[in-house]
């Protein structure tokens, strides 16, 4: 069974539509009855946004889930807002395992297609939004989380703006007045640091780094390191690279830890 806690008309009928009608699927509203449907019925897979109808958060309803060792494949559903990114960069904190999916960014269908089929999901967002999420002012939470969750060559700031419903100028004034890097810095950095985690986490070779994040050759992903992390593929392949490289990136948006 597939529970659903998801409050949007249009994500309720594409989850229906991309699983058909061999699938059951249960839907609420509260964060208690997701509690119950987890407790009373086998479910593989979880949908949901991270606020209920009345406002009350999902997450201590899934880290009970993590606690006990029951938590099964789970898709978080959110929108581009500020405070929607605050809330996943709680989750992040929490640790609960969640392929993230994002309106307006992404079909819902991707990720549920992907959470049934077993696709392992990369994590490097969650890692990131963990660790620098809680670092950047709340106005500018929103485009970190698509740049976290939206690894590609083909994610450009213009395109960000958009996504966020925000002049680029606004966008680039607001990190700015925050003493944080350029817009297209940080969407690199991001790109960059999912490809340091597919290879030293996931330790997948070059050639499928590239292909899994869109770029035309493992030349192309070797440049983009060499010039965000001044290294190269080979040696991010080392364990603890990813690691290294996001202390690097946190000490770059936080403005106080900034070499000047």
């Amino acid at each position: 069974m597939v529970a659903a806690l998801v409050l949007d008309r249009a994500d309720r009928a594409a989850i229906h539509r991309a699983l058909g009608r061999r699938t059951s699927v249960r839907i609420c509203e509260r964060a208690d009855a997701l509690r119950a449907m987890l407790a009373a019925a086998d479910v593989h897979l979880v949908v949901t946004e991270l606020r209920d109808a009345v406002g009350a958060s999902v997450i201590p309803v899934l880290t009970d889930a993590v606690s006990r060792g029951e938590l099964p494949a789970i898709v978080v559903r959110e929108s581009l807002a500020d405070a929607a990114a605050g809330d996943v960069v709680r989750l992040a904190g929490a640790r609960v395992p969640a392929r993230l999916s994002l309106r307006g960014v992404a079909p819902i269908a991707d990720a549920l297609v992907a959470a049934l089929g077993k696709q392992p999901d990369a994590g490097a967002d969650l890692a990131i939004l963990e660790r620098v999420g809680p670092l950047v002012p709340f106005r500018t939470r929103a485009f970190l989380l698509v740049c976290a969750a939206s690894p590609s060559p083909r994610l450009h700031v213009e395109r960000a703006s958009m996504l966020l419903g925000v002049a680029r100028r606004t966008l680039e004034n607001r990190l700015a007045a925050a003493g944080m890097p350029p817009a297209h810095r940080i969407v690199g950095w991001c790109v960059a640091l999912h490809a340091a985690w597919r290879l030293d986490v996931l330790g997948h070779r070059p050639k499928r780094v590239a292909a899994d994040l869109g770029f035309l050759s493992s030349a192309a992903v070797a440049n983009l390191l060499a010039r965000y992390c001044g290294c190269s593929p080979t040696s991010l392949r080392v364990h603890g690279g990813f690691q290294v490289q996001l202390e690097r990136f946190a000490a770059l948006v936080q403005p106080h830890s900034r070499a000047t």
